[in-house]
């Protein structure tokens, strides 16, 4: 039992390849410390200061690593395979080339990480041992399930039922944006503010009609619109996705909104007095009739298919 040890009592230690496997670790601080191909299977590492540690080599399999401190720290071809990851701090680490395959990692912190060739062995049922690289520690899972083709229908399926896109300015309508997603999440849907950086190799309208086709429908603030008018055309003339468009009271349609009404997808404006009645009109004059619309363009589609 070594836990809550203090970083003195290693100083001036190197402890390469040491043997720490399941040994309780928990918030012990050992910064700079040199453990290269040090083992820590199913050890507690949970809340333990690595920061600025050489940890190359390292052998991690099934570790608890929550709330750990890895900033600065060196993890090249380290084994995260089955580690637990939460909280977990990678601020300036190098963890290129380590083996991720089965890790779980939530809300971690990689500001300025090294994520180069992260390395998933997997074997499929049947099959000999592959091999996949991907390029990023908490999208490793999400990537695993795309090599099987079945499983996109999943994710497509799944996405459909819970993302909302919300589109608008996120400069002068913040605020009621941000009450509209926290609104959805009451309601166990997941809001996808459209206020990040854009992907590197995708446009902003291509963007933006990704994740509509992957929506269970759209919310658009109207008011003071500027790019809003093209990425609602482009939405509403590829996908057949619920789009709400919605603005306060007195605001005036964008000139060409008419026009999208064609499609009966797009429903009219929903005009608001304040957040607060806008809120209050949410669940029935927003989500009701936009999961009624999902369903009926759902079976069109079947319908559509079969014929």
């Amino acid at each position: 039992m070594l836990a809550c040890v203090n970083r003195h009592e290693f100083e001036g230690m190197r402890l390469d390849g040491y043997d720490f496997s399941y040994t309780n670790l928990c918030e012990a601080k050992l910064q700079g410390i040199h453990l290269e191909r040090a083992n820590f299977h199913q050890a507690i590492l949970a809340g333990t200061n690595l920061s600025y540690a050489h940890l190359e080599g390292a052998n991690f399999c099934r570790t608890d690593l929550y709330k750990t401190q890895f900033r600065n720290a060196c993890l090249k071809g380290a084994n995260l395979q089955g580690v637990q990851l939460a909280m977990t701090d990678f601020t300036g680490a190098d963890l290129s080339g380590c083996k991720v395959y089965g890790l779980s990692a939530w809300d971690l912190e990689l500001t300025g990480a090294k994520q180069e060739n992260l390395i998933v062995k997997y074997r499929p049922v049947g099959s000999n041992e592959e091999e996949v690289v991907v390029e990023s520690v908490d999208l490793a899972a999400f990537m695993y399930l795309t090599l099987t083709n079945r499983n996109i229908s999943r994710i497509v399926e799944a996405a459909s039922r819970k993302w909302v896109l919300i589109l608008g300015r996120f400069t002068e309508g913040k605020d009621i944006l941000e009450k509209i997603a926290d609104a959805l999440k009451q309601r166990q849907f997941i809001p996808i503010k459209f206020d990040f950086d854009r992907p590197e190799h995708r446009d902003l309208i291509e963007t933006i009609i990704l994740l509509a086709g992957m929506s269970a429908f759209v919310i658009a603030e109207i008011s003071n619109p500027r790019s809003t008018p093209l990425e609602l055309q482009a939405i509403a003339s590829n996908y057949g996705v619920p789009i709400f468009p919605i603005m306060k009271r007195g605001s005036e349609p964008f000139g060409m909104f008419s026009g999208l009404r064609k499609f009966r997808w797009v429903f009219p404006p929903l005009e608001y007095d304040s957040a607060d009645d806008l809120i209050r009109r949410l669940p029935n004059e927003v989500i009701a009739p936009a999961l009624q619309e999902t369903q009926r363009l759902a079976e069109a589609k079947r319908s559509a298919e079969t014929s």
